[in-house]
């Protein structure tokens, strides 16, 4: 009986340790997915601007201007690589959670089994010690049925 509080328990702690790993990969995953989308941001925002440069350029810029459109151009392009490196870093992270999930699902299912298996054989147990104690009691009547029949 012992033993199976403390399967039960460890069972309980895997259980809790594998709802923390799904609520933790939730969690990566909102995160990459704000990533994602600042990068799709980022990367509409600069053809929306580099499209006001070629419709600029038809019309004439100065050179300030030029040089301010390259420069801002150079600064998205380097945001735009940081937030993919970002991303990348992201992606890393959902895989080690998604690995790590597994595991504690393994985990849980090794001791669902383990103690499904403590279970049946108690409950084995139990039918057997049952059993014994019905063909005990048939043999002590049978006994006393002999007994009586027996003439004195």
């Amino acid at each position: 009986m012992a033993n199976m509080q403390a399967m039960a328990m460890l069972r309980d702690l895997a259980r809790d340790s594998s709802d923390k790993a799904v609520k933790d990969l939730g969690q990566l995953q909102r995160q990459r997915q704000e990533a994602e989308t600042r990068l799709e941001q980022l990367l509409q925002y600069r053809e929306e601007y580099q499209h006001k440069l070629h419709a600029s350029l038809t019309e004439g810029v100065s050179s300030t201007q030029w040089r301010d459109f390259q420069q801002f151009l150079a600064s998205l392009d380097s945001a735009i690589a940081q937030q993919r490196r970002l991303l990348s870093e992201q992606e890393s992270r959902v895989e080690s959670g998604v690995t790590r999930w597994r595991g504690e699902q393994r985990k849980l299912n090794a001791y669902d089994t383990l103690y499904a298996r403590g279970e049946r054989d108690q409950l084995q147990r139990h039918a057997r010690a049952e059993q014994r104690h019905s063909d005990e009691m048939a043999a002590q009547l049978r006994r006393r049925q002999q007994d009586n029949g027996r003439p004195y």
